[in-house]
């Protein structure tokens, strides 16, 4: 049996209260430090600002992403590009 078959999707405590408890629901845009989390079916077209380390970035999922952890989703690299050299000057 494989492993995916019989593991469990976790969801954090704080995240199930925001989803699933009737006084929670009409919140707009949920704010978590839980990257580790699946995404529920509940999430889909939902915003979640997702923290980054510094900052906190808002990510609305779609079908595509349900399943998969919410830290996935959070870009936190940087893109890399070479400094631009300054022109030679003849003399």
């Amino acid at each position: 049996m494989a492993r995916s078959s019989w593991k469990f999707s976790y969801i954090n405590y704080n995240l199930y209260k925001y989803t699933y408890f009737s006084k929670f629901k009409n919140k707009k845009i949920i704010k978590t430090f839980c990257r580790g989390s699946n995404v529920p079916n509940v999430f889909l077209k939902r915003a979640v600002l997702v923290h980054k380390g510094n900052v906190f970035a808002k990510i609305t999922f779609s079908k595509y992403h349900v399943g998969f952890k919410i830290g996935e989703f959070g870009v936190t690299r940087k893109p890399f590009s070479f400094p631009n050299k300054g022109k030679k000057v003849k003399r």
